[in-house]
């Protein structure tokens, strides 16, 4: 499972969220899901399926389609999943923390760069520091349900505060801040029922 965890670290940060979210779905189908959702590479959706449209996750290559039956999935598969989406979610936070990083070296603020900021430094090594925790988390204890979920949430709260750095700028065109939230979005299809925060 180790492999996995950093193979989907590694593409999503490197190659990007559609090409991440194709391997840490290991195969797996709509019917898959808990829920009556699931999020698919667009390009793994076959014809008639029923895709749900939502922009942001198409600018992604994201399609949330309708399940149209019920595969059952054991408790360590579905954990498993979750694991690989997490550490996806990992390298995608990393890559928006490096987003956040260039966009405040850039702005000026009272005649130095954004990023000597003492409350932005904190920030950055806050989000650095989450990043890391759930990276190790993820390699341990990635096979513990409610620790998994839990990697989720803490880089959902990270994400919402590398976004706020960004400010408008982070929302405008294609990655970074909606990469990170077609992210949880599609975690959120995958996730048991009532663990999606």
């Amino acid at each position: 499972m180790r492999d996995a965890l950093q193979s989907c670290e590694h593409v999503g940060r490197t190659h990007g969220f559609r090409a991440g979210l194709a391997l840490a779905l290991d195969g797996a189908d709509a019917d898959a899901a808990p829920g009556r959702l699931a999020a698919l590479p667009s390009d793994a959706v076959g014809p008639g399926v029923e895709v749900v449209p939502h922009r942001l996750a198409e600018r992604e290559g994201v399609a949330f389609v309708r399940r149209t039956g019920r595969r059952q999935v054991s408790q360590d598969e579905r954990t498993a999943l979750a694991a690989r989406l997490a550490a996806l979610r990992v390298g995608i936070t990393h890559r928006l923390r490096e987003r956040a990083v260039a966009h405040l070296a850039a702005r000026v603020s009272g005649g130095e760069p954004t990023l000597r900021k003492q409350l932005v430094r904190g920030a950055l090594a806050d989000a650095l520091v989450t990043v890391e925790t759930v990276r190790r988390t993820l390699l341990v204890a990635g096979d513990m349900a409610g620790t998994v979920i839990e990697c989720h949430q803490r880089l959902t709260e990270t994400d919402w505060e590398l976004a706020k750095l960004l400010g408008a700028s982070g929302y405008a065109g294609p990655g970074t801040a909606s990469t990170a939230f077609v992210a949880r979005l599609t975690a959120n299809c995958w996730l048991p029922a009532g663990a999606a925060r």
